[in-house]
């Protein structure tokens, strides 16, 4: 432990940190699981992860295997992508038309919150109320006058809230029953085909330079593989479950270095901004379950104000279809890139706030 507690730690014992983020986010997730939690390994392992990282403690998770385990979860998703899951697939262009709405309404009335309430400048309030991935929206921040930790904190709670919360109230809220699928385990070889063909699937995604490329890459030519026959099943129960324990002990690591001067200044505000996407997203969400008769939770976490990766990751860990879901997120970020001069218009160092 004195070894975890050295600054120098951060540097010259990363594999040393690494191993403690994974097993303090095994451990919570663990914890979790026991106790019928939904998502709880994926959960616990966040808030494990990020309790330690807010103690002081040096934790972290490599990219490589972030993205590592972002193609492991992929390909188990697009094992479970049948055609009675995209049987509804012409009523998306109209969910997505209702989206587009909802995420307007939410970055103005976030922004409008920030802005009016807490005293926040229109840069950092404008980026902290976008609905999307982090690195996404600190490329939308770079090279202009948002206070940066500000916006990258606000984003970060945004997930930390959305993972925390939206298990609970699916399962306790939405009166909607989440049935557990069932699926035989591929065989090794199969298993191995849908890894290798998943991480090209991302790799081309990725140099395409789509949102949560690894993941939806992944997904797309796990689906495309198990519709044509070539493959079956679902990778090994563990592999999944490490998988699992990775990305909530990623999320949960984002708070390392984490002032806790900057955490106590921006976490009402954050937290308020927060639930006022959340409510919004639920808002439109009913009206989508009302005009085209789809389940409210899947409505709900593709309407989730959260990241591609982490919402379609929830929506495959509750057993929701994790294809409607990515579909949505990935609409939507795309949209917000090619909308985001308008919304960072004379927010620029050189504009006029």
């Amino acid at each position: 432990m004195r070894f975890l507690n050295n600054k120098d730690a951060w540097h010259a014992g990363k594999p040393a940190i690494t191993l403690f983020t994974l097993f303090t986010g095994a451990g919570g997730g663990a914890l979790l699981n026991l106790l019928g939690m939904p998502a709880g390994w994926l959960c616990g392992a966040m808030l494990a992860v990020a309790a330690v990282s807010l103690g002081g403690l040096p934790t972290r998770v490599p990219h490589a295997l972030r993205d590592a385990t972002f193609i492991v979860l992929g390909t188990s998703m697009g094992s479970s992508i049948t055609p009675d899951t995209l049987h509804d697939i012409l009523l998306w262009p109209v969910s997505i038309a209702i989206l587009l709405c909802s995420v307007a309404a939410s970055m103005f009335i976030g922004a409008q919150y920030l802005r009016r309430r807490h005293g926040w400048d229109r840069a950092t309030a404008q980026l902290s109320a976008v609905p999307g991935a982090l690195s996404a929206v600190l490329a939308l921040a770079s090279g202009t006058t948002a206070n940066l930790p500000t916006v990258a904190l606000s984003q970060t709670l945004r997930q930390f809230v959305l993972v925390s919360l939206v298990p609970l109230v699916l399962m306790f809220g939405s009166g909607e029953k989440l049935k557990p699928v069932v699926m035989p385990a591929a065989t090794l070889i199969d298993a191995a085909i849908m890894l290798m063909c998943g991480a090209a699937g991302s790799i081309l995604l990725a140099r395409l330079r789509v949102p949560g490329a690894m993941l939806v890459g992944a997904m797309l030519v796990s689906a495309l593989l198990h519709a044509a026959g070539w493959v079956n099943g679902r990778l090994d129960p563990m592999l999944l479950t490490a998988a699992f324990v990775c990305t909530g002990a990623a999320i949960g690591s984002r708070f390392a270095g984490t002032r806790i001067e900057l955490l106590l200044a921006t976490i009402r505000p954050a937290l308020g901004s927060i639930f006022v996407a959340i409510a919004i997203a639920a808002v439109f969400a009913a009206l989508c379950r009302i005009v085209l008769d789809l389940p409210f939770a899947e409505i709900w976490l593709a309407y989730a104000p959260g990241g591609v990766e982490v919402m379609t990751i929830m929506a495959f860990a509750l057993n929701l279809d994790p294809s409607y879901v990515s579909t949505h997120h990935v609409i939507r970020l795309l949209l917000l890139m090619l909308a985001s001069p308008l919304w960072t218009y004379g927010l620029t160092d050189k504009g006029r706030i």
